[in-house]
């Protein structure tokens, strides 16, 4: 077992034990094009996949907020890779908040999402 799975059986194993109070499930839908045909009727067809997982949002801190990338009220959901079922995209819809920003934290265990009112 590698660093990183020690890491991830963790804190799996605290979002069930000692954050279990925090850890909310979350829906997610990721919109894409599958048939473009707005040149011959000005439409386009989308299909639209669904995940979810579990994480923990909250806030930005006072000192990441620049009111440029990251506003006032935008939320961070932070969660285990192994605990969502794809990887998230920018415009993707997380509880009907929409995907800005997505990273991975330096142990590649976790995703931090930025996440905005739609």
């Amino acid at each position: 077992m590698g660093l990183r799975d020690e890491i991830d059986g963790e804190i799996s194993q605290a979002f069930n034990t000692d954050l279990a109070d925090a850890v909310k499930d979350f829906t997610g839908t990721h919109r894409t094009l599958i048939d473009d045909d707005w040149l011959l009727n000005g439409t386009n067809t989308h299909a639209t996949h669904s995940y979810s997982g579990r994480g923990v949002f909250s806030g930005f801190a006072a000192s990441e907020i620049d009111g440029n990338t990251i506003l006032q009220n935008d939320v961070k959901l932070i969660c285990l890779q192994s605990q969502i079922e794809r990887t998230p995209s920018v415009d993707d819809i997380i509880n009907q908040m929409r995907v800005v920003a997505v990273s991975k934290d330096p142990a590649d265990v976790a995703w931090v999402i930025q996440l905005r009112g739609v």
